[in-house]
């Protein structure tokens, strides 16, 4: 069978994003396997010079998409596409869910991200959600990253042999320097340092943080911002690039680093705290990330600890309740104060990160193109 596979993000670096990370990187670990691998994505704004294979650079999702497809069936092009949706990135556009059917009978793979429904047109309404059932159904194989998107696909009637579960993986690398990174940036060895990591969108819960660490005793610790401003997606709000604070709060902002940095400052601070203004996901790249890198990570609790599976609260995890920054203060403190149980969090971390390996993550994607080019021969 020919090992090709195209796929269709609407982010894609040098645009920051977790999904264009996460598709860069499988398409690296794919192509090292052997595999031929093509992007098509959004105009970018810089081409990159590293020789990442993007090939189609669309202009918009409508026309030059569907010409591509065309050009694709023309020139007798087999393989699997592979859709890495998330309304946002494709601009809320509900005509991606047409792709599937449009691109037969060259079969699409479609990870949903989130499961956001697209904007379609004005009072659209039960269409909105009816595209995305579409989009799912239509797909030759459905990849879902967490056990919350999976149950709503299940009830979108969505077939069990063709839906599997895949977590994201992290896309930073393992850190190296973690004291040497610390230094570096002006941080003291016995400094109490809490880090946040992400875009600064509303989501995230900085603002809660901030709150947090203001009710938190003298000498606060420093926060350390690692990360920017959300994107310019619609719909996303986002917080101050330089949040305010209602005390004096000692804050380190080196928005955007190289990818190792980011890693062996994550390893270096005391906290890393995400406090997901809807609770902690299996969604959340930043979070992946940051027990990937052996971090003693506090975050907030998802309305089901199960969905949060293999995770568990106080073994890989520190959970608090979300928007409450006198919970958050009370678990930052006490964690500051006993470097022991960081310590636990940490080899916690380290113990659950294989389960985020990329070698796993490829592993299952290459068992799905596999079933889904087999069913197409079988097929035509």
């Amino acid at each position: 069978m020919l090992e090709r596979i195209l796929f269709l993000t609407g982010e894609y670096p040098p645009l920051r994003g977790g999904v264009g990370d996460y598709t860069q990187r499988l398409a690296q670990e794919l192509a090292a396997r052997g595999w031929a691998v093509e992007i098509a994505t959004r105009q970018l704004p810089i081409h990159p010079s590293d020789g990442l294979p993007v090939r189609w650079q669309l202009a918009s999702w409508g026309r030059p998409l569907w010409q591509m497809l065309r050009n694709l069936r023309r020139s007798g092009w087999r393989g699997v596409l592979h859709l890495q949706y998330q309304a946002g990135a494709f601009d809320l556009q509900g005509r991606v869910a047409l792709l599937p059917l449009l691109a037969r009978p060259l079969p699409m793979v479609t990870t949903f991200h989130d499961t956001r429904v697209p904007y379609l047109f004005p009072k659209a309404g039960p269409l909105r959600r009816l595209a995305l059932r579409l989009l799912a159904r239509t797909s030759a194989a459905v990849v879902v990253t967490n056990a919350e998107d999976e149950r709503e696909l299940r009830r979108w009637g969505v077939l069990p042999q063709r839906l599997v579960r895949i977590p994201i993986g992290s896309n930073l690398p393992s850190p190296r320097d973690p004291a040497g990174a610390r230094a570096r940036v002006g941080l003291n060895p016995d400094q109490p340092v809490v880090a946040f990591f992400g875009f600064r969108s509303a989501e995230k819960g900085l603002g809660t943080l901030v709150q947090a660490l203001a009710l938190s005793p003298e000498p606060r610790p420093t926060l350390l911002l690692l990360g920017g401003e959300q994107p310019d997606l619609p719909g996303a709000a986002s917080e101050p690039a330089a949040p305010t604070t209602p005390a004096p709060l000692p804050i380190l902002d080196l928005g955007y680093r190289s990818a190792q940095e980011v890693a062996d400052l994550l390893a270096a601070a005391d906290l890393v705290v995400l406090p997901f203004r809807r609770g902690a996901s299996l969604r959340h790249g930043t979070l992946v990330a940051a027990l990937s890198c052996g971090a003693a990570v506090v975050t907030t609790a998802p309305a089901e600890l199960a969905l949060l599976a293999p995770l568990k609260a106080s073994e890989h995890l520190y959970l608090v309740p979300p928007e409450n920054p006198q919970a958050l203060a009370r678990a930052i403190a006490d964690l500051l104060a006993q470097p022991h149980e960081r310590a636990r969090l940490r080899s916690g971390a380290r113990a659950i990160a294989p389960y985020f390996a990329w070698e796993r993550i490829v592993a299952a994607h290459l068992e799905c193109y596999q079933a889904v080019l087999l069913r197409a021969f079988l097929t035509n």
